[in-house]
């Protein structure tokens, strides 16, 4: 690193004064990762750094599967996804603190708190979360997925990684937008990796709006999937961002509610 760091202010300083550098004192650059390239390529699309220049995203949010409302509320986030925060409309909130989750009331009826809490910031921020510590990324080619030829690749998880390190993910990048069309995945959270590998499912993005610059899906669609037939039937739920916003978190706003009850990784069911 630091040879090429000084090779690169020789070439400069020698520009600056109208010399050209010898060819043996340029390295020739490696060439770039294509799996890097990919996440990089959608980072960009999608926004990277006009997210990370914001500290958290603001939505009222609602997620409906099997017809059935299953959260109606507002949701909190930071940009890195270490803390957030959902209040429904019944009064319960659900936080994550970085390290913890809890829920308030502690009687809230509010059902699968450390899953909601963690899962719809991973959602919304997965198009720039391609390439952080502990991912592997693999490039699987072009698929098809609704009858569209997309960029594939597979994103899997060290050990130890997040609550659920056995999870995957299969990656469709648009080469026309260059955005993350949607992605593949099972959900190991409170359930054996076999049984969720039998039943993936999908994510597709779409209804994008504009904030400070940055391009945001306020429509999240999910459907069955299979290796062989990709997404297929009708969508199975849906998850609706309503008036997104940056913002700066007021100070406490991550901490665990006054009553809170700690909400901990179920252990996988049987």
């Amino acid at each position: 690193m630091e040879r090429h760091l000084m090779a690169a202010l020789l070439a400069t300083s020698l520009a600056a004064c109208g010399a050209e550098p010898p060819a043996e004192q340029v390295p020739t650059p490696a060439p770039p990762d294509p799996a890097g390239r990919f996440a990089e390529a959608i980072e960009r699309a999608h926004g990277g750094a006009g997210w990370r220049a914001h500290e958290a995203l603001a939505a009222g949010i609602r997620v409906e599967f099997g017809g059935k409302t299953v959260l109606d509320g507002r949701i909190v986030f930071t940009t890195d996804m270490g803390r957030s925060r959902i209040e429904l409309k019944d009064g319960s909130v659900a936080v994550w603190d970085g390290a913890t989750a809890w829920l308030a009331p502690a009687g809230s009826s509010f059902e699968g708190a450390r899953f909601h809490v963690l899962t719809w910031p991973y959602f919304a921020l997965a198009p720039i979360k391609l390439r952080d510590p502990g991912t592997r990324l693999e490039l699987l080619g072009s698929r098809e997925l609704q009858g569209r030829t997309l960029e594939a690749g597979r994103l899997t998880f060290e050990k130890g990684v997040g609550d659920t390190p056995d999870d995957w993910y299969v990656v469709y990048r648009d080469p026309e937008s260059g955005r993350l069309h949607g992605m593949a995945y099972i959900v190991t959270f409170g359930t054996p990796t076999e049984k969720a590998e039998a039943e993936p499912h999908a994510i597709t993005y779409r209804d994008y709006v504009d904030v400070d610059g940055v391009p945001v899906p306020t429509r999240w669609s999910f459907w069955l999937w299979s290796e062989q037939e990709g997404i297929h039937g009708e969508a199975i739920g849906s998850v609706t961002l309503a008036d997104p916003s940056f913002v700066e978190p007021e100070p406490g706003l991550f901490d665990p509610p006054e009553g809170a009850k700690e909400q901990p990784l179920p252990a996988p069911a049987a």
